[in-house]
């Protein structure tokens, strides 16, 4: 990807999701105005457990506009935007994950189904026909671009600077920061390396 008059190795995901929650400034988890707690630290621990990271992205995010129907969560996966409204019972933080991990791994987007049925509804209106095509993706990264690539953060690193590496598979893994380098060393196996 070129940017800023750079070019930076882009590792593509498959999806992101984002979670509203109060400690970023909004309504969601406000338990005086009738939503539970948001639990994030559920959230992080599923993402986490199911190894999602190479795949999809989790984020903590401010107002998403639909205060009326919190708690919320936006899952953008496989070019869809999927909104999940009323999520205040914990119990439907591991079937929002279920329901992502279903469609990671069916290549399309599935109709969701119990528990979540009542909890996907449509926020946009469908656009008009487009003669629009986003971009195209330069080719995906070789092993040599990757290297360049803290695998746990996608930041991009200079191996003749990085000051935080570590052996892997015969080959020398480069990371931003110590944090980094020791979710990696934690688990090598959830995050991408070639």
């Amino acid at each position: 990807m070129h940017a800023r008059g750079e070019e930076f190795p882009l590792l593509q995901i498959q999806g992101q999701l984002f979670v509203c929650s109060r400690a970023n400034g909004n309504c969601c988890g406000w338990e005086e105005k009738g939503r539970a707690p948001v639990n994030t630290t559920l959230y992080e621990t599923e993402w986490e457990r199911r190894q999602l990271r190479p795949r999809m992205h989790l984020s903590f995010t401010g107002c998403l506009g639909v205060c009326t129907a919190g708690n919320n969560a936006l899952l953008l996966l496989l070019g869809c935007a999927i909104w999940l409204k009323d999520l205040n019972d914990d119990a439907l933080i591991p079937a929002v994950f279920d329901y992502a991990e279903a469609m990671l791994d069916a290549g399309r987007v599935l109709p969701p189904s119990p528990p979540l049925s009542d909890h996907v509804w449509e926020r946009f209106s469908r656009p008009p026909s487009s003669d629009y095509e986003p971009p195209a993706v330069e080719d995906q990264a070789d092993a040599d671009t990757l290297e360049y690539i803290d695998p746990v953060c996608f930041m991009k690193v200079d191996p003749a600077t990085a000051r935080h590496f570590a052996k892997h598979q015969g080959r020398t893994i480069y990371f931003c920061a110590p944090s980094c380098k020791r979710l990696f060393l934690a688990d090598p196996s959830a995050y991408p390396t070639a």
